[in-house]
Order: structure tokens, then C-alpha cells, then sequence
């Protein structure tokens, strides 16, 4: 006699619970570049202070960053500190490996030619950071994008651009380490407070795909908890067929919103028809209002559920998606409740 036995596969999923670390990335990076870049405007020599920060603040604390962001499994994250953290530490060495071992020879003066050269391909790298960061949000693209720039200009004081280029390059060096420190503040304060304190700038909360990927999966989950809710009993006299097709209707708006693509007028449009069938239907109006934020809940848990943000530079993104989808639906709301009454559709610019 065979037997058979049953095995059940179970997948864990750990929720990290690690501090995000890309504020002290940031704050190492930004303060060590303004305090070096207010010596380059010509302010103050090049002293211990500098070197000081610059291997401690500005190295340490950026490598220390990284490899959190790859406990986080952040590879932009990583290769960006750890990358900027050794970008400092090598800047001191080349500063100090002269004095320390002039004696040995074995480290001459850097030449401002070699120097030039140093900069020049750190502003490449930059520049291809620069772009990776198209896909996350305004603030770290101003920071890199200001970076690359710095770089290049110094490689072109140090090709022969003179003191004039030093002096343009520390003042653009300045607005670059604060860009730096007020995206870690923004996300300190963000964090801290759980609403958008200082704007980032995200450009989108939502993967492009997530409807595509997640769509049918949303309108299910919104079908079965529109049939069950106690808020939402007369829902019974709709077919499935019809609230499937409205709610994939609703996500492909909700879609469309975080891409900038509809206009006010288009969400306006569907919501207030969406109101106005509601009532011909006989549905009461709270229940209609109930029935759009179940919506709005399924499609939070869904992106959490997929692990949406799997990264500590994503949990911006979540805080933004979760005011954003705030947004989105109290359009949604007011839109369906003019329609349900009859009230004239009347978008408004902003809401």
C-alpha cells in the first residue's frame, strides 16, 4: 500500500525593522562637502578640521550607511555611501600620504594634472548615478545632479582654470552639501512625523506595472470585501460583473493619476457617473462613500502584501503613495457624491 504524504510549502517573509540609514549617508556626505567647499570659495586654508571630517563624518559614517543599505538590499544605496565614503577617505589620503610618508618616497605630491583626472572620472560615475536617479525622486537628483557639475568644475580648476574656477566651484559646492542635508532632513522629519513635513519630490509611488500586475487581484479582493462589509449590504443588487468592471475602471485612474497622465476632468467624469448610477441604483450615499475607500484600502494592502517597497529609499515612496492615494480619493469621493446628487460636474483645478 503506498502512502502518500501531504507537505505543505510555508514561505516567511521577516518585516525589517532596521533604522533607515540614508539620512546619516546623506547628513556625512552633505556636511563634510559644504565645510570643504566653504575652504574652495576661499573662506579658510585647508586644515585638520576638514581632514577630520572628511574621514570620519564624510568616510566612515558614508561606508557604515552603505553597508546598512545592503542589509537593506538598497543597491543603489550601497554603491552610492560606500562609493562617496571612500571617495573622502582616498581625498584625505591624498592629502596626507605626502607628509606622512615623504620620507620613504613612497607617495609624491599629487600633480594638479593627476588631480583633474581624479575629478573627472568621479564626475563620470556621478553622472551615471544622476541618472539612476530619475527613477526616485527630485531631491537626489538635484543632489547629484549638483554634484556632477562640482566635479567638473574642479577637474577644470585643476587642468589649468585657476583660482576664479576654485572659488565657482566651492559656492556650487555649498548648494550641493545642502541639498544633501535637507533631503536627510526631509526624511528625518518625514519619518518622525508620518506626513510630508519637508517635499521630496517623488515621481511616482507606483510601479508602472502595478495595475497591470496587481489589477485583477485588487478588484477581487475589493469584490469580496464590498460583499461582506457591514457598511456595505446593498451592494447585493449589483452584479459582480459591473463592480468588476468599475473598480479595474478606477485603478487604471488611479494608475494614469500617479503617471500625470488624466486630467482633473477625466477623474471628475468617471466618479460622477459613477454617482449618479450608484443612486439611480437605489444604493444609499454612505454606502457608495464606503464602497470607494475599500477601494483605496485594498489597493495600500495589495502594495504592501507584494512588498512594493522592499528598500529604506523606498519607505519615502510609501509615505507619499499613502498621501497621494488620500488625494486621489477624496477627489473620488467628492466627484461620486456630486454625482449622486445631482450636483453639476464641475472639476476643479485644485483640490
Amino acid at each position: 500500500m503506498a502512502n502518500t504524504i501531504a507537505s505543505t510549502e510555508t514561505v516567511t517573509k521577516l518585516l525589517d525593522t532596521n533604522a533607515n540609514p540614508a539620512p546619516l549617508g546623506l547628513m556625512g556626505f552633505g556636511l563634510t562637502t559644504v565645510l570643504l567647499n566653504i575652504h574652495n570659495a576661499g573662506f579658510y586654508e585647508l586644515n585638520a578640521m576638514i581632514l577630520a571630517m572628511g574621514i570620519f563624518y564624510g568616510g566612515i559614517a558614508q561606508i557604515i550607511a552603505g553597508v546598512m543599505e545592503w542589509k537593506k538590499n538598497n543597491t543603489f544605496g550601497t554603491l552610492a555611501f560606500t562609493s562617496y565614503g571612500l571617495f573622502w577617505l582616498t581625498l584625505a589620503g591624498i592629502w596626507l600620504f605626502p607628509a606622512v610618508f615623504s620620507e620613504a618616497g613612497a607617495a609624491a605630491k599629487a600633480s594638479e594634472t593627476s588631480l583633474a583626472w581624479y575629478f573627472v572620472f568621479w564626475g563620470l560615475f556621478t553622472l551615471y548615478m544622476f541618472v539612476g536617479t530619475l527613477k526616485l525622486n527630485r531631491a537626489l537628483q538635484v543632489v547629484f545632479g549638483l554634484l556632477t557639475i562640482l566635479f567638473f568644475l574642479l577637474a577644470i580648476r585643476d587642468f589649468g582654470g585657476g583660482a576664479v574656477w576654485g572659488k565657482i566651484a566651492g559656492w556650487e559646492g555649498i548648494l550641493t552639501g545642502l541639498a544633501a542635508i535637507y533631503t536627510a532632513m526631509a526624511q528625518i522629519l518625514n519619518e518622525t512625523y508620518k506626513r510630508n513635513v519637508l517635499p521630496l519630490g517623488p515621481i511616482s509611488q507606483l510601479p508602472k506595472n502595478f495595475v497591470q500586475d496587481y489589477g485583477e487581484e485588487i478588484a477581487n479582493m475589493w469584490l469580496q470585501a464590498l460583499r461582506v462589509s457591514p457598511q456595505t449590504p446593498s451592494y447585493g443588487v449589483v452584479s459582480d460583473e459591473e463592480l468588476v468592471g468599475a473598480s479595474e475602471f478606477a485603478l487604471q485612474q488611479v494608475q494614469e493619476y500617479f503617471s500625470g497622465k488624466p486630467s482633473e476632468a477625466d477623474i471628475g467624469a468617471f466618479f460622477h457617473k459613477l454617482g449618479a448610477t450608484r443612486a439611480a441604483q437605489g444604493l444609499p450615499l454612505p454606502e457608495l462613500v464606503s464602497a470607494i475607500l475599500l477601494l483605496k484600502r485594498e489597493i495600500w494592502m495589495t502594495a504592501r502584501t507584494h512588498g512594493v517597497w522592499e528598500s529604506a529609499m523606498d519607505l519615502q515612496r510609501a509615505v507619499d503613495l499613502n498621501r497621494e492615494l488620500g488625494r486621489f480619493f477624496d477627489r473620488a469621493v467628492y466627484y461620486a457624491t456630486a454625482g449622486y446628487t445631482g450636483y453639476p460636474l464641475r472639476p476643479r483645478d485644485v483640490f
